[in-house]
């Protein structure tokens, strides 16, 4: 059975991406700004609220990841720690088409914690080992074995008391209960010292009282028990510290590590997200983002690069957040990035650099793990928006086209999924 090809690079997604773009703007022969407002003059309003902070101040976010995604298949733990699976492909269970829109439990899991997904799916139990299935490029569950694809549940070697997991496309990321931070994959770079099964210790973050992770293999975010929030990495463009272009145009011609660094913003951080934009959500509810705007992902009403943090206009209030979409303290959902409609054709897809709601009236647990369209409601229902070409959504349905309508494509819908253990 050939297995889904997830193991490229983030980097080089956002590169390929960015060139359609480009190369579909001309023929839609309209400006961003222009092609914002005949798509948000119906039902989708720009985000338009006025500057002021929370009443109360948010505090950090450190809860444990209960659901996540690859780009073919879902995984969610319930609050028995029990495991259930939904998709294509990676279900650790029987399946008579290797596809299933059902989530089920898979048989044999109790103790589980957190998950976490990208081209491969990591799995904390409550003893604090860590679990990993699916792509094996690179090593980044078991680098000893050359399976590009491991199928069943195995557990990850020469790691012990993790507290957080983080799984990326070319690396596994784990914070400890101590605040060390190491990393598993055959690419790392990172001043580190590993141990026989390749685990690597990221010494940089030594003695910093780390609390939460995220990254890449190029890339590692990493928020303190002060609220400060710290990068690392050896792409200019995500770190959020240079004043213009000249350290990103520097990088094609060396591969040097840009050292650990705190990103500079006004308050504490709460919260933040890794992805074509980079999101850091302050403890007053603003919300501030720097990186590739190509496709509207930094939610600055533009589709230009941001090197340093900035303040996303219109929306305030914010309780919680990822790269791709807001909760307001209200119950407004608002979302921006890039999304493709029925068919292919240029014409059909939308750049939205400025937040739009599609959503009234829910409040947000926390979003999933490994994927930009999809969130747990604090009655604990999974919802998802976007594509569901390949089952990821759970709702026990097949979508046959790989595109639909705007509507279903933007508005979220539930899924049978429920971390409560009676649902």
């Amino acid at each position: 059975m050939q297995k889904p090809m997830n193991f490229l690079n983030k980097k080089i997604i956002k590169s390929l991406v960015a060139i359609i773009i480009i190369s579909t703007l001309p023929a839609c022969d309209k400006s961003p700004s222009e092609h914002l407002k005949s798509f948000t003059e119906d039902n989708y309003p720009v985000a338009n609220m006025p500057d002021e902070p929370l009443e109360t101040p948010l505090e950090i976010n450190i809860e444990p990841k209960r659901l996540a995604m690859t780009s073919s298949w879902s995984a969610g733990v319930k609050d028995d720690g029990t495991l259930w699976t939904w998709g294509t492909d990676g279900l650790l269970r029987e399946t008579k088409t290797g596809q299933d829109p059902t989530p089920r439990q898979v048989e044999g899991v109790n103790d589980a914690v957190a998950v976490s997904g990208a081209g491969h799916m990591l799995l904390l139990k409550e003893d604090g080992t860590v679990w990993g299935w699916g792509s094996n490029y690179h090593g980044k569950i078991d680098p000893s074995d050359d399976d590009t694809f491991i199928e069943e549940l195995r557990e990850i070697q020469g790691i012990e008391n993790v507290v957080d997991i983080d799984a990326s496309e070319f690396a596994s990321i784990f914070l400890t209960q101590d605040g060390s931070v190491y990393i598993l994959g055959n690419k790392n770079d990172y001043p580190s010292e590993c141990n026989e099964f390749r685990i690597c210790k990221i010494t940089m973050f030594n003695y910093m009282n780390i609390v939460k992770i995220q990254g890449s293999i190029s890339t590692i975010f990493a928020l303190n028990d002060k609220g400060e929030m710290y990068t690392t990495g050896f792409y200019p463009k995500d770190l959020g510290r240079f004043e213009d272009n000249s350290g990103y145009q520097n990088f094609k011609h060396k591969k040097d590590l840009f050292g650990l660094e705190k990103v500079n913003v006004p308050r504490k951080v709460a919260d933040f997200s890794y992805g074509f934009g980079n999101f850091a959500l302050l403890e007053d509810g603003s919300l501030w983002s720097w990186g590739d705007g190509s496709g509207g992902w930094t939610a600055q009403g533009t589709l230009q690069n941001s090197l340093k943090p900035k303040k996303v206009d219109g929306l305030s209030k914010v309780v919680k957040m990822n790269s791709y979409s807001a909760n307001t303290e209200n119950g407004d959902l608002y979302i921006w990035g890039m999304y493709t409609f029925e068919g292919k054709l240029s014409s059909n897809r939308s750049n939205i650099s400025k937040p739009i709601k599609v959503m009234s009236n829910i409040t947000i647990s926390q979003y999933a793990e490994g994927n930009e369209n999809a969130f747990i409601s604090s009655q604990g229902d999974a919802w998802f928006w976007g594509s569901n070409y390949l089952a990821q959504f759970g709702t026990g349905e097949i979508q046959t086209e790989r595109y639909v309508s705007k509507e279903k494509t933007l508005i979220p819908r539930k899924s049978l999924f429920n971390i409560h253990t009676n649902k």
